[in-house]
Parts: structure tokens; sequence; C-alpha cells
């Protein structure tokens, strides 16, 4: 079809502004573009990538240039060639012929960048790659060396000259995105890697990057298909990026019916310059292979390279559940790579794969990679019908990473019910927990679980934990990871009472602490136990009817967001990086409503699919229609209306409509607002001042802790407890419009003019009670209601000051019975706290109560008051006066309190008897968003004033 004719399957004023789009050379053409597809239905959106794809060049086309002088990473209007395999490798073959002597500069141009870069001379290095972009123009082969120096300068270098070409390359594309985070030795590159692969597919538009971002994470062509997609983008970045690819990929093709691609492929890569490069990686630590795998996409023309990821691409993957077939041009080449290695050989000390590169094979031997990917292979060859030795199994277990994350479920599956042995058998279970998504499998874990643990540590999980400390430290981390509070509620038998829970996790929490000697999980500890000492002076069950399930969440933000994110991060730099010290706020703030948007209408884990399967197609009829007619027909006072059929017939046509007007909740109210819903109460993309606020927060919140913590790994927690505050205020819309359904449900005008008379004739004075009994009934539902759409306190609990304050007496009181604080608070309004933020408050607010009733007259109240205090930076003030006793003398007092305030304090932690003052002061050293403000003596009063910054 021709251009002409594509056009006119789009109305006037679509086909001028496509002309313009085309006929204007110096425009964002992909930018328009992206906008007015956004604006098309799907015929239309079909019709543009038909026109996109046309050969007819525009004005606005850029032409492909075998060596471009300007770096070609961005999607851009180019000729599209729709051509098969063979087409397109004639394309290429004459290109090579054309360029020949220019492509041949070009290869030892990389073999010198490379033979300097194995002697750590990243300078003299640098200074050969400017030299090669200044002669022979860009290339992805030649990005990929400049990310690699960068990421491997050495912790705290910045070399100005790389920050410069990355930032005219471009560092907020996702071409160069996703290389610096594959290259990035603290990320993990199966979470980059799905997250490349689920860059949104929007056709022609991003076709082109999305392709250049696939071949550093997956450069093998899963098809002939495929590969000419490879090719044919690749060759517009440049020449030598699809001659390097092709070769990567020549099991799909005879390359030598192309002589000079294969003449200029047999020239890439010299085999014996590998070794020195395998050799720049340290062979003395499991992470050595790790940062090789990811980082060997940078020498994807070198031989060893390809034979290497044919094991590793295959079977260290976690973006499909069983493994692909490997093609048969690379499963002989497989085979002879690894031989007929078994279980036990991966446990010895010697070499296990049968190549002939020793460098690479100590890596090997030291690292976790390649046994992790040859321990998935062997399932997935026999299909779990295999036998592990006891013993090595063990010992394997500790020298692999990321099985629960890479195994083949069937297969493991299968070796799971064939074991007889129970270590075995839950070592196997504990690897499917996070992988699959079958409930039967989580039920079979919990079941061994509790088993193990009543038959040999006295029904205590703690105690099963500890034990395989020693011998399998792996099982008993698995066992740690999984064991969250979700898990544990299920463990009816190790867990029968709720508040087993809490203590469970929190005493796993304290294991690991003492496990990796890290303090961290002795606050993650601490913050479960306040959580659960807040619960129990709510003296509430959480019986919470909306959730989402935060594991499969977050599995859904590393698939789809994780690339956004991580690109709005890049920019803020890395320390070493940090040339611009300023995050994409807006990218961060879209990543943030897409998240919230998938939160609540996800049809798997968002809170669409609780509220339809808890809520409308469970307990919502049961509990508003059924219980209430149910209680008022079956009960023994109300009989003799019952009996009457004038009555009978009036409560049935009040029956109908109250159960009309339930059903028009249940089916038109009760879901996320859509096309097909338009009535839906849940709006999670329309934003009030308020969730702007919130959005605001979030988006700050995240920007600081990448900023401190130099990771992403602990973003998932910040954007799950934003989405909660989020849908706490969209939440809120539901509970207004039941309350406002009170009246209307009632039918309070047929209730009065029909049934009352009705009833009246019967019994005037149960007519009357009976009104009464109904609409209370209803009240009571609705109002019991209202709790099921809020945020659960299991999931991202919120607590007010106030409550915080009784929580800390509550604690106090256990060892010191008599303390009575009173009701002394002076408080003008009831202040919540949502998230973690608040056991920072009820740790400070803790260390002054208990001051208070060691040291202060118990007989007197604690004087208290707690306020926000508004400007630029919102603050949260606690106040707290306690009284001396009447034999204390005040200066006295006074000076044992400056001299503790003057006191080192950071030790304070060491020494329960030590002085509270001395952990205040600990905790405001560690903590930006707290001070002490105020400690001291004032008449015959102790003062303290405590400071919060608050978020939000």
């Amino acid at each position: 079809m021709s251009r002409h004719e594509d056009l006119k399957r789009f109305d006037i004023r679509t086909r001028n502004k496509l002309r313009a789009i085309f006929s204007d050379r110096d425009g964002d053409t992909i930018n328009r573009i992206t906008q007015l597809r956004s604006k098309l239905g799907k015929s239309q959106v079909e019709a543009l990538e038909a026109l996109l794809k046309n050969s007819a060049l525009t004005r606005a086309s850029r032409k492909t240039n075998p060596f471009p002088k300007k770096p070609p990473f961005s999607d851009a209007l180019q000729e599209h060639l729709e051509t098969d395999l063979n087409g397109i490798l004639t394309i290429i073959e004459n290109s090579a012929r054309t360029h020949r002597s220019r492509l041949k500069e070009l290869v030892n141009s990389l073999h010198k960048i490379d033979e300097i870069y194995t002697t750590g001379n990243f300078t003299n290095c640098l200074d050969h790659i400017l030299d090669a972009l200044k002669t022979h123009g860009w290339s992805h082969a030649v990005l990929r060396r400049i990310i690699l120096i960068r990421e491997n300068l050495g912790e705290g270098c910045v070399d100005d000259r790389i920050e410069r070409l990355v930032f005219q390359a471009g560092i907020k594309g996702v071409v160069v995105t996703s290389l610096i985070h594959t290259y990035a030795r603290d990320q993990s590159i199966l979470m980059i890697k799905r997250s490349v692969l689920n860059i949104p597919d929007r056709g022609a538009i991003n076709r082109y990057t999305r392709t250049l971002a696939k071949v550093a994470i997956q450069p093998f062509a899963a098809s002939i298909q495929e590969l000419e997609s490879y090719l044919r983008e690749t060759l517009k970045s440049s020449l030598l990026d699809a001659i390097i690819v092709a070769k990567f990929n020549s099991h799909h093709f005879q390359i030598n019916d192309f002589p000079t691609i294969a003449e200029t492929a047999k020239a890439l890569g010299k085999t014996e310059l590998f070794e020195s490069l395998v050799s720049t990686y340290e062979a003395t630590t499991s992470e050595g292979e790790y940062a090789f795998f990811k980082q060997s996409s940078v020498w994807l023309e070198y031989d060893p390279v390809r034979k290497y990821r044919i094991l590793v691409d295959s079977y260290y993957d976690a973006s499909h559940e069983e493994a692909e077939k490997i093609p048969a041009g690379l499963d002989q080449m497989l085979r002879t790579w690894v031989g007929n290695t078994s279980p036990h050989d991966l446990v010895g000390g010697f070499q296990f794969t049968k190549h002939n590169y020793p460098a690479l094979a100590k890596l090997e031997l030291s690292g976790t990679v390649t046994r992790s990917a040859l321990f998935n292979s062997w399932l997935t060859e026999s299909g779990g019908q295999i036998g592990f030795e006891k013993e090595s199994l063990f010992k394997l277990m500790g020298l692999t990473r990321d099985l629960s994350r890479t195994v083949p479920i069937n297969p493991v599956r299968t070796a799971a019910k064939l074991t007889k042995d129970n270590l075995v058998k839950l070592i196997l279970y504990l690897l499917l927990a996070k992988r699959s998504k079958n409930e039967l499998d989580s039920f079979l874990l919990r079941k061994l679980l509790e088993d193990i643990a009543f038959k040999y540590h006295n029904g205590s999980l703690v105690s099963l934990v500890k034990s395989y400390e020693t011998t399998h430290p792996y099982v008993a981390e698995y066992i740690y990871d999984i064991a969250t509070e979700d898990f544990l509620a299920k463990l009816t038998k190790l867990a029968p009472h709720r508040a087993d829970i809490p203590e469970i996790r929190a005493s796993l929490h304290e294991w690991m602490a003492e496990f990796t000697n890290d303090e961290y999980y002795l606050q993650r500890a601490r913050a479960v136990r306040i959580d659960h000492q807040i619960n129990r002076v709510r003296n509430e069950i959480d019986d919470h009817r909306i959730y989402v399930d935060p594991s499969r969440f977050s599995s859904w933000i590393e698939d789809e967001m994780m690339i956004e994110l991580s690109g709005a991060l890049t920019t803020t730099g890395s320390g070493k990086k940090g040339v611009s010290v300023t995050c994409d706020e807006t990218i961060i703030s879209l990543v943030m409503k897409q998240s919230y948007s998938a939160f609540c209408s996800n049809a798997v884990f968002g809170i669409a699919s609780y509220i339809g399967r808890r809520i409308r197609h469970g307990t919502f009829h049961g509990h508003l229609y059924s219980s209430v007619t149910n209680s008022m027909e079956k009960s023994e006072k109300f009989k003799p209306l019952f009996a009457n059929p004038q009555f009978l017939a009036k409560w049935s046509s009040w029956k109908d409509a109250y159960n009309t007007a339930i059903e028009e909740i249940i089916t038109e109210r009760l879901h996320v607002s859509s096309k097909t819903k338009p009535l839906g109460l849940l709006n999670p993309d329309v934003y009030c001042p308020l969730k702007q606020e919130v959005l605001a927060a979030a988006v700050t919140n995240i920007s600081s802790n990448y900023a401190e913590t130099k990771s992403t790994a602990d973003i998932y927690p910040t954007i799950i407890d934003y989405c909660w505050r989020l849908a706490e205020l969209d939440l809120g819309a539901v509970i207004r419009y039941l309350k406002a359904q009170q009246r209307p449900l009632k039918n309070e005008k047929f209730i009065i003019d029909e049934l009352v008379p009705a009833a009246t004739t019967v019994n005037p004075k149960l007519a009357d009670a009976f009104r009464r009994e109904l609409e209370l009934s209803i009240d009571r539902k609705l109002s019991t209601m209202f709790g099921w759409f809020k945020r659960p306190s299991i999931v991202a609990p919120k607590a007010s000051v106030s409550l915080l304050f009784a929580a800390t007496v509550a604690e106090v009181k256990d060892t010191i019975p008599d303390f009575d604080p009173q009701n002394a608070d002076n408080s003008e309004e009831e202040i919540e706290l949502v998230g973690g933020f608040y056991h920072l408050v009820y740790d400070s607010l803790a260390i002054v109560v208990s001051n208070a009733a060691k040291y202060a007259d118990r007989s007197r109240p604690l004087r208290r008051k707690f306020s926000i205090v508004p400007g630029k930076e919102k603050r949260l003030t606690v106040e707290i006066c306690s009284s001396i006793k009447p034999n204390d003398v005040p200066a006295e007092v006074s000076a044992q309190i400056e001299m503790r305030k003057k006191a080192e304090f950071l030790d304070a932690n060491l020494y329960d008897r030590k002085s509270g003052i001395s952990k205040l002061l600990l905790l405001a050293s560690n903590r930006h968003d707290f001070k002490l403000t105020q400690y001291e003596v004032v008449g015959q009063e102790v003062q303290v004033r405590l400071t919060y910054a608050l978020e939000h």
C-alpha cells in the first residue's frame, strides 16, 4: 500500500498533522508522533504503524549512517527494511564490502582499546576511544566500553570526559540507562533484564531503542524473525553493531554465504585477548563471576563470550517460568562447553566446565552464576526426575544464587514429589516459594515446615531456623525470607494466636541481626514489636478486607517500572558518578502514578481484585442484606408480625427494594472507575490537592532514599507505603458514599407509610420496636463495613500520637505497675502518623516516658502536649512535663541532667542502665528528622521537648 493510501485511513485533521510532522526536518518528530498516537483508536494505531513502516523517505527521516558522527541512541524516523533475513544480511554484506578498509581499521581500534583496558590504564584507554569516535563515529559497541570504564573506575572516581560522553549519548534515554544499570555491580541483572524485556512496545515509535537495550541483556535472538528485527535495528545504530549481532547469532544462518561479514566477524574479538579481559575480574569472591557475566556483553564479538552465555542466558533467567529450547546450532556447542558435569563435581575444588580458558574457569569455580545455570539445566533436562546426592545438594545450595527466582517450576515440583528426604523436600519447596504462584506449593511448604518444627524443634520456627544456621545456613536464610507476617498467619499450628505472628517475625529479625551482624534487622524487630504493642493497646482484631499482595506488587514494579525509575535516578548520579545531583522528579511522579493505578486496578494483586473476591462476590450482600433480614425474620419477638399476611406482603416489597439498592451498589459502585464502570467509587487517576501532596512527598522520599543508599532495593517499600497513603484518600470516597446511603437504603418513607401501618394492626408497640431495630441493624452493619475500606494495619499501619503515648505507657507498666500518667493531655487536635515514621516517635517517646516513670513523682500527672507546627517544613512537637519527687532537690536533678547531656552517647545502646538522655542524643545524631530541643528543669518540673520533621 502506498503512503498516500495509508494516509487516507485517517481523518483530514490527523492527516494534516502527520504531513506536518513528516515534513519537519528539525522538529521533535518522535515525541510529536507519540503524543498523536496516544489519542488514536486501535485501528488508527495499526494504520500509523503501517505508515511508519513505509519505505518512502520523508523530510523528517534520519538516514542510516554506517559510521554515525553523532550518538544514534534515540528513536527517530528511519527507513524500515521490510525484507527477510537473507535480504537484510545482503544489505549488510554490500555495505561491509563498500566500507571494507574502514571496518578493518575500526576492528583494529577496538582490539587496541581492549588491549589497553586489560592493563588497567583507563586514561589511555579513553584516549583511544575518543580517537575512535572522531575517526569512525559512534556505535553501541563503543558505548558499551564507555559505560564499562565508567562503572569500573573505582569507588569515588569521576572522569569528566566519560561523563560528557555519557550525557552526549543520552543519559536519560533507555539505551544508555539500561547499560548503566546492567553493568552496575550493585544491581541485580535479573531485575534489569526483566525490566528491559518489559519496556512497553509502541511499535515503530520505540522499536529501535527497545532492541538496542535488549542486545546487552539478551544478545541471542530466539528465532529467525527476532534476528531479522535485531539486524534491522542495530544496522540503524552502526554497521559494526549489525555485524557483531550477526556473528553472535550466526547459528541461524550460514555466515560463509556472506564473505565480507564472515571476514570481519573472524577479525573481531581476538581469542588470545579474552583471558586477559577475564583476568580483570576478582577470582577470589563469588562477585567476580557475577560482575563478569553482567558486563560480558561488552565483548559480544569474542567467541568464548558467546559460548559462555549459551548456558547462562538459557538457564539463569527469571523472565520465563521454564527454560526455552536451545537452538540446534548452539546445543552441541553447549554440551562441549559443560561436558557431563554432575552435581558432585560442582561442590569440589576443581574446574567443572570443559573449556580451555583457565582464567574463566577460576571465575566459575569461585562464582555462583555458572553453578546456578547448571543446576537449572539438570532439572530442566531431567524434568525433575533426577537423583541428588543429599550432601552435594546441601553444599550446592550455598554455592548458587537466585535459584528461588530462576528454577524451572514444573521440574522442581516433580523433584519435590519424588524425594523421600524431608530436608531435600524442604529445600525444593523453599525454592518454589517465591517463584510459583500455585497456592498448593505454598500449602505443602507450610505443612512441611510445621511437621519438621513439631517433630524436631518443639513447635518453634525460630528454633528450626537456628538449628540450620551452622549446617545449612542457606536453608535458614530462605525460611527467614519467606516467613513474612502474611505467611506466618497461615501457619495456624506454629502461630495459633494472632499475637504469636509478630513475636515470631520479630524473633526471626533478631536471629538475622545476629547471623549477619547487622543492626538494621534489630531495628526491624523493634518495629514489629512496636506495632504489636500498639495493636495490643487498641485491643482490635485486624479483620482487614482490603489488601494488596506486597510481593506480587513488588514483582510488578520490577517488571514494569524499574527502567523508568532507574532512568530517573541515574540522572542523580551515584556518588562517584554524581555529575548531576537533581533527579527527574517528573518521571518519578509518573512512575508513582502508574504504580498506584496498578495498585488499585490490577486484576491479580490490586485493591480491585480484593474488592471483587472478598467483598463484591463475598460478604457485602450477605453482611448488609442476608444478616439484616434473617435476624429480623428469625427473631422470636417479631413472630406475630410475620404471621400477618398483610405485613408479610409489605415486608417482601421492602426487601425487594432493599435488595435492589444493595445490588446496584455492588454492580455499579464497588469498582475502580473506568469506561465500563463510570460510577466506580475508586478513582486512582484523579488527583485532588491532598493526593497531590502525598504524591509530592513520595517523590521527595524516593529521591532522598536513593541519594542516601545509592540503591533501588529500599524503594519498593516506600512505593507501597505511599500507595497505601493515596489509597486511604480514595477509599474515603467509598466510606462517604456508604454513609450517604444510610437513609436511601432504609427506604424510610416506605417503612413509615407502608410497613409500620401494616404492623400496627397487629401490635402498635411491636411495630415501633420493629422499625427501630431494623434501622439500627442497618446502621450497625454499615458502621462495621466502613472499617472494610481502610488500610490494614498489618500492611501499612498508622497510629495517632496519643495512641503511641498510651502504648509506651503500657510497655512501661509491664515493669512499673503503679505508673499512672493520668489524663493530662493538653493537645488541641488528634495527630495521626503513617508508615514507618511513627516508629521513631514511639522509640523517643518510650525513652522519655520510661525516664519519667523511674525518676519523677508518680503520684502527679504527666502533662503532655502534641502539636503540629506549620511552615515550609511541617514539624511535630511533643512536650512532656513530669514533676520532681518531693524529696529531690531541683538543682541536683538539673545538674544530673546537664551532666548526662554532655556525656558521651555513642555507646548508649550498649548499656541498659545508661541514661535515657544519652539514648535520645544518640537517636538525634542518627536521624536528620529528629531533634531533642529541650530537656531541663524548670521550677519543680522536668520539661522535655522533642521535634520531628514531617514529610506528609
